[in-house]
């Protein structure tokens, strides 16, 4: 019983650093990293930000290509 109670408070607490700590904001160095986790083997060529999104334009097998990432993190679009 006491364990349980203790694991209770534990996970609370945890949660609630979880919590102030937030999530970090997207940047261009992260935007690039998302789309070369995507595409292993492409190359990222440019960053550019556009509003509340990064646009990446990337060149994979001789294909070019672009995704936009928001600033939360999620793949909205590519091309």
């Amino acid at each position: 019983m006491k364990n349980r109670i203790f694991a209770i408070i534990g996970l609370c607490v945890w949660g609630g650093l979880l919590m102030l700590q937030g999530t970090p904001k997207v940047t261009e160095d992260i935007a690039a990293e998302v789309v070369q986790s995507m595409h292993p083997q492409a190359e990222v060529e440019n960053v550019t930000e556009s509003g509340t999104a990064y646009k990446v334009a990337y060149y994979e097998n001789g294909k070019a290509g672009v995704a936009e990432i928001t600033d939360n993190g999620q793949v909205t679009a590519a091309h």
